[in-house]
């Protein structure tokens, strides 16, 4: 019986730990090495109207060691105004000294969206663009274009449903699902000119430049593909992703599967030191905090009741940057919700869209 186990244990931890990681291993290494027609990212990308692609932090906003400036990451706010300030105070954020960047999805799901954007309005905070400012700029130009007035179906006093051609029918809903729920649409309705414009100013990669032993860090909401340049990066899969196929690089907003960081680390770590990126990013909440050479996750799930993080990073020295994550507990505001969840587990696909005034990926609802 004893040589049975010690035969069994470490074919069973073969085949179920060591075997699955090397063959990980070896996928990550032949996917960092590779490169062809099939390659995600390889092909011209298409111009969109309505977003920035790539935009450059203001030199005056990096940290520097001689005031002990710093920038302070924000993981997604989701509209918990109350949770963003508990969390500064903690940081002891000082306006005089410290510049904000918000990784995205400042709105939606809490209960003061307005309120946390003009807070970062106020505090002059960078930002990125997440799938749900993403959202919500849609629909608020949709509904200038439409036109359409609430109540929508959802308020509407009449008990039976309306229907098209009646008197304040949401034609956006009938339209697409995918440009957000009529709360969503309420929200989006009620920005001013100057929220619309904050948030529409908001990149979708923001370039934070050199910073000590981070080599060039820049910012996205979701994630970015190894081997791809910021510039040809593809706006939905920067708002969306979670996992990456190995072989071709394609990413989706699935949670099964490999996480694009793991790609993304494996490739940085075979460049030669002066060429390495380290991303910030947000946005996958399961995942929770990730904090890996090169990519840093700060998405704890503060509008599902985890907490709302914030990466610190302060200027020692010229050649040092001193990092610290703080975190302060939140509110559950979810709302009960069907056993539908969306179109969270489709993949990523080049698909004729002019959603966004070209042709890209398509948009889906999370």
């Amino acid at each position: 019986m004893i040589i049975l186990l010690i035969v069994l244990l470490p074919w069973t931890s073969w085949k179920w730990y060591g075997r699955p990681r090397w063959q990980e291993h070896q996928l990550l290494s032949d996917g960092t090495l590779r490169t062809g027609s099939a390659w995600y990212g390889v092909n011209l990308r298409p111009t969109f109207k309505d977003m920035i692609q790539l935009q450059a932090l203001d030199s005056s906003q990096l940290p520097r060691h001689n005031n002990k400036s710093r920038l302070i990451f924000v993981g997604d706010v989701h509209g918990c105004h109350d949770e963003l300030h508990a969390l500064l105070a903690k940081t002891e954020f000082d306006n005089r000294t410290d510049h904000i960047i918000f990784t995205g999805d400042l709105v939606s799901k809490g209960p003061a969206s307005s309120a946390v954007v003009d807070f970062a309005i106020e505090q002059n905070a960078s930002c990125v663009r997440g799938n749900h400012e993403d959202r919500i700029l849609l629909a608020h130009r949709d509904l200038e274009i439409h036109r359409t007035s609430l109540p929508g179906l959802a308020e509407s006093s009449d008990a039976r449903p309306l229907e098209s051609g009646d008197p304040g029918f949401d034609k956006l809903d009938e339209e697409s699902f995918a440009h957000g729920d009529y709360v969503d649409r309420q929200f989006a309705k009620s920005l001013t000119p100057e929220q619309v414009s904050y948030l529409a100013s908001c990149p979708l990669i923001l370039d934070i430049s050199e910073i000590p032993s981070l080599g060039h860090a820049v910012v996205a909401h979701a994630g970015l593909i190894a081997g791809v340049g910021l510039e040809n990066q593809d706006p939905m899969g920067v708002m969306n992703m979670r996992t990456v196929d190995l072989k071709t690089h394609v990413p989706s907003r699935a949670h099964s599967g490999t996480p694009w960081y793991r790609l993304w680390n494996k490739h940085q770590s075979i460049l030669p030191a002066r060429n390495r990126s380290t991303v910030i990013y947000a946005h996958d909440s399961k995942s929770g905090l990730q904090m890996n050479p090169y990519s840093k996750g700060i998405n704890t799930g503060c509008a599902g009741g985890g907490k709302l993080t914030a990466l610190v990073m302060t200027m020692e020295s010229q050649e040092e940057v001193e990092e610290e994550v703080v975190s302060v507990r939140c509110k559950d505001y979810r709302k009960p919700r069907g056993k539908w969840r969306g179109w969270a587990d489709v993949p990523f696909m080049m698909i004729e869209d002019d959603t966004h005034g070209g042709t890209g990926s398509g948009q889906f609802k999370t």
